[in-house]
């Protein structure tokens, strides 16, 4: 999972998000998601089985075109908001795609629990990741069929599938990644963080060292997280000053009792209970999942 990026992306500015829970003894507690100023950013695509460069390119189509004239940005903020509870208006998004009698069908393997990208609204499975596979099948007088199932599966389902599937759940492009599927052009970058008390803050991977970590099983946070508790530890390339490429390596001592969650609310729970001191996840799903959580 190396990248070349720039030494500005190491020295990122600490993000915090705070949510405030009461406890059983009527204690307000606080919780804050920090940016990992010791990780790469991650760059999301939509994956496809090896070789299915026609539907490859139909997505690409989709996701060049939303990416460049802002509708992205814009469904990104319009689910994070219903997500949220709120009433956003749509203006000029489409909300509802009609597959009119298709009959070809594009199966799209999902986690549910990641919004804005993907999450449960009225009986139905909605989200950034869902808008994109809808466009992208009525363009082609195809339909979409959902599979919500397990995150660390999807991979497998894809290169599995004997007609047209993708992953679409907020997925990380990585080396390792790369070699089994395919990854449409990337169609949003974010960071890790990791959400603790607030008391506590944490802003680095290597200070979690040690400690008791959730995180949900198969994504970004688990691989990095466990390659950082090998001896090789997590290792990535960055610039310095003189605009030379270096290696950064991120260790933790294996002494870390790192937790894996199939959901992130099954980890936040545990966060609240106290029998975990952290979570290391994707930022703007962090900020959706403190923002509902009361």
């Amino acid at each position: 999972m190396k990248k070349i990026i720039s030494l500005m992306l190491a020295l990122i500015t600490v993000f915090s998000f705070a949510v405030s829970f009461t406890s059983c003894d009527n204690t307000v507690k606080e919780y804050v998601a920090t940016e990992a100023t010791d990780l790469i950013q991650e760059d999301f695509g939509i994956a496809v089985k090896k070789g299915n460069t026609a539907l490859l390119e139909k997505i690409n189509a989709v996701v060049d075109e939303w990416v460049a004239d802002g509708t992205m940005q814009k469904y990104i903020d319009y689910y994070g908001a219903l997500y949220k509870g709120e009433n956003p208006d749509a203006g000029d998004l489409k909300t509802e795609w009609d597959f009119g009698s298709a009959t070809e069908e594009i199966t799209v393997y999902t986690e549910s629990g990641f919004a804005p990208f993907e999450f449960p609204l009225n009986g139905e499975i909605v989200g950034v990741d869902i808008a994109i596979m809808s466009e992208v099948a009525v363009r082609n007088n195809k339909k979409i069929v959902i599979n919500d199932g397990l995150f660390d599966l999807i991979t497998t389902n894809i290169e599995n599938s004997s007609s047209d599937a993708v992953g679409a759940a907020g997925i990380t492009i990585t080396e390792s990644r790369s070699e089994r599927v395919d990854f449409s052009n990337i169609y949003y970058s974010t960071t890790l963080v990791i959400v603790t008390a607030k008391e506590k803050p944490i802003s680095k991977v290597a200070d979690l060292s040690g400690l008791k970590v959730g995180v949900q099983e198969g994504t970004t946070g688990d691989l990095v997280i466990s390659d950082a508790k090998k001896e090789t530890g997590y290792v990535y390339e960055t610039t310095d000053e003189n605009d030379e490429t270096v290696e950064v390596v991120v260790k933790i001592d294996e002494s870390t009792d790192v937790r894996q969650y199939k959901q992130y609310s099954l980890a936040l729970a545990d966060l609240k209970a106290g029998r975990i001191d952290a979570i290391l996840m994707d930022k703007l799903p962090a900020q959706m999942m403190l923002a509902v959580t009361e």
